[in-house]
């Protein structure tokens, strides 16, 4: 009796192509009480095995230093960790301030998706802070606006060469919805005033809401011996009209003192750049 052929089997006929990536895995963290506000100095030293026992029940504030590199898998991150602990959270805040040569600070890589994912993930959130964005458009803030309903602060602007273009469509949506976010009273963006079709939709919504003061960001960076500070400057409109006070204009300098530890907390020690 000739022998029976079975079906040849390769264990790594599903494994991904060589120098693909692979989806990051998440499993799920503990729940803990964490600490009121959650701040993150540096990405490379701070988040990895750490984030879960600082963001916990008793959190409300999350936040970012400037030697972080925030992406979208910080936000999936966040996304997954246990519900009682995401629906208290009001706050998430993001610095960009550094664009000197050894800089480790940007936002450049968080998607529209990324802010969506968020909006879902914090429903409660009242204050969003998002500089130093890159790929952003309309569909970042708009996912705010429908998923937050409390939100009073929104904060979504560019780098030093300024970022992704709001054309104007977020700012139809909360023209034509006037009970989403009732409570908002500060609105940041990039600097588009260049673009008519903008400038109306802004001040349009502006009318809509008297009581919303929108600012318009633009950064550039500036030679300072031997290295680069970034310069921040903005313009104010509300019920439609710009301003007449002077621009504000803002310098931020990288931080030279080298690391300090923060000992503060239960957990110990963790290094970042203040």
């Amino acid at each position: 009796m000739p022998p029976i052929r079975t079906e040849k089997t390769n264990s790594h006929a599903d494994a991904p192509a060589p120098g693909a990536e692979t989806p990051k895995k998440r499993l799920l963290k503990p729940v803990t009480k964490g600490i009121k506000a959650a701040e993150f100095l540096s990405s490379e030293r701070d988040w990895d095995n750490n984030y879960h026992r600082l963001i916990g029940t008793s959190t409300r504030t999350i936040s970012f230093g400037s030697a972080f590199v925030l992406t979208d898998e910080h936000i999936e991150d966040i996304a997954v960790l246990a519900r009682q602990v995401r629906e208290k959270i009001t706050k998430f805040s993001f610095k960009y301030k550094d664009v000197s040569y050894d800089a480790k600070n940007d936002a450049t890589k968080v998607t529209n998706d990324g802010i969506i994912l968020l909006s879902k993930s914090l429903p409660n959130l009242k204050f969003f802070e998002l500089p130093g964005t890159w790929l952003i458009t309309d569909d970042g803030p708009i996912g705010l606006i429908q998923n937050c309903s409390q939100m009073r602060s929104i904060e979504v602007t560019g780098t030093s060469g300024n970022g992704g273009v709001i054309e104007g469509k977020a700012l139809d949506q909360l023209r034509a919805h006037p009970e989403w976010v009732p409570g908002l009273k500060t609105l940041l963006l990039v600097d588009n005033e260049k673009s008519k079709v903008f400038m109306t939709a802004m001040r349009e919504m502006s009318r809509a809401r008297p009581e919303l003061t929108i600012s318009l960001v633009s950064r550039s960076e500036e030679k300072n011996y031997g290295d680069w500070d970034l310069k921040e400057s903005s313009k104010h409109f509300r019920n439609g009209r710009k301003s007449t006070a002077k621009p504000k204009s803002k310098v931020y300098k990288p931080y030279t003192g080298g690391f300090k530890p923060y000992t503060g907390g239960r957990y110990g020690p963790f290094y970042g750049r203040w």
